[in-house]
């Protein structure tokens, strides 16, 4: 990708979520034409809600990259290369390189016909990462959902960078627990979800889960003015499920981590 990406090249990227923006962004600071596709609407709005996801859509427009949000490739044109892109409404991208950044689906095939696993979406696990249906298996990082009751019980699966360390932490001490011959630790385990994404002169910081959310407040800053730092949370009925930091100093992010922690109901 990185010799792919000289400068003029002709970039689509099919996607607009956190991976689609970022690389989106890196290719247009070579010196590509970028465009994105999103049959979702505004980037990165599951996780952002609608007003973010539409004021980062407006930054990145003024940088050049252009957006088709709404549409779905039809079909990719070229024989032995990429030369083109055709959308659902007709529209025809001129292209040289094609990214897809559609999201990811767990890597289970390797576990089928092992009765009792339920594999669903991924392996399905308790809070002590044990597999569902299986003596002395458990799971970890992407494949592993689990309900984490900093939430609600609903086993789910995340897919941050930390995820996989945390999981792994608590999946070792059941396991030398049960090979001990002891109970595992009762203490609930309620690893926060975070991340980051740098796209050109923006830095979002995230905690929680604020794809949860069903209601946005703004706290800091001006949505039309990013670049000036803003401070988003993320409310389920009325619980605070989620932070979006976008620019805020390092200090401010580290107090916004610890801010989270005492505000939700496991802490």
């Amino acid at each position: 990708l990185r010799g792919a990406l000289r400068p003029e090249a002709r970039v689509v990227v099919v996607g607009a979520g956190f991976v689609g923006c970022e690389v989106a962004a890196t290719a247009l600071r070579l010196g590509c034409r970028v465009s994105i596709v999103e049959p979702a609407g505004a980037p990165m709005s599951r996780v952002l809600g609608a007003q973010l996801a539409r004021a980062v859509q407006r930054h990145h427009e003024r940088t050049g990259i252009r957006f088709h949000t709404g549409r779905c490739v039809a079909g990719i044109l070229g024989r032995e290369h990429v030369s083109a892109v055709d959308l659902d409404d007709g529209t025809t991208l001129g292209a040289d390189v094609v990214i897809e950044a559609v999201g990811s689906l767990p890597n289970t095939e390797w576990l089928a016909g092992n009765p009792g696993l339920d594999l669903g979406d991924g392996v399905l696990c308790d809070n002590l990462l044990r597999a569902a249906g299986a003596d002395r298996v458990v799971a970890v990082g992407d494949v592993a959902r689990f309900p984490n009751p900093l939430f609600d019980d609903l086993p789910r699966r995340v897919e941050h960078w930390s995820i996989p360390a945390d999981t792994a932490k608590r999946a070792a001490a059941t396991l030398t627990a049960q090979l001990a011959g002891r109970e595992p630790d009762p203490t609930p385990f309620t690893p926060i979800p975070s991340f980051w994404s740098d796209q050109l002169d923006l830095r979002f910081q995230s905690f929680g889960s604020p794809a949860l959310a069903d209601e946005v407040r703004l706290h800091e800053g001006d949505p039309d003015h990013l670049l000036g730092g803003v401070l988003a949370t993320y409310h389920r009925r009325s619980e605070h499920v989620g932070t979006v930091a976008i620019n805020l100093p390092p200090a401010r992010q580290r107090e916004l981590r610890e801010a989270f922690t005492a505000l939700t109901p496991a802490a």
